[in-house]
């Protein structure tokens, strides 16, 4: 497994160390591919087809590495599977080209709650909020604060 992980990082970080200059040459056809190939990943991880979900949403980061949608749930992906450190990675890419990212912000601040960084889960908690109130992002976050400590989170 960490063969195949490796293998697939190996792949994909030429294209994170250069997103941001390879989002402003990426042409709208590839732009409206990569949302297509993310939605298609999130429905086979909602399925739980896995494997299928993996190999669609690298597909949609390929088509345009600046999809924070598809970085977040290729980090979903990976907090599936146990691999936090990935999933940590591609939270925070997400985050890099989309700071507000609600599925990025959930997943990092779940993953920060987990590692007992209880003030950077309260961070991404309050720009959720900024961004979005009522998002079900903004929910679960609440809640998992909310059930580390009998304290009631900001």
């Amino acid at each position: 497994m960490t063969a195949v992980f490796l293998r697939s990082l190996c792949v994909l970080a030429p294209l994170f160390a250069s997103a941001l200059p390879a989002a402003a040459q990426v042409n709208a056809a590839s732009q409206q591919a990569s949302v297509r190939l993310a939605d298609k990943g999130m429905a086979a991880l909602a399925d739980g087809d896995a494997i299928r979900a993996k190999r669609l949403l690298e597909e949609a980061i390929v088509a345009d590495p600046a999809n924070a949608r598809a970085l977040a749930q290729l980090g979903r992906y990976y907090q599936s599977q146990n691999q936090r450190d990935a999933a940590r990675k591609y939270f925070l890419f997400a985050l890099d080209v989309e700071p507000a990212e609600p599925d990025a912000l959930l997943g990092a601040g779940k993953l920060d709650l987990a590692d007992g960084k209880t003030a950077e889960a309260k961070d991404r908690l309050r720009l959720l909020r900024l961004t979005c109130a009522t998002c079900s992002q903004t929910v679960a976050l609440t809640a998992a604060l909310n059930s580390t400590s009998p304290v009631n989170h900001p």
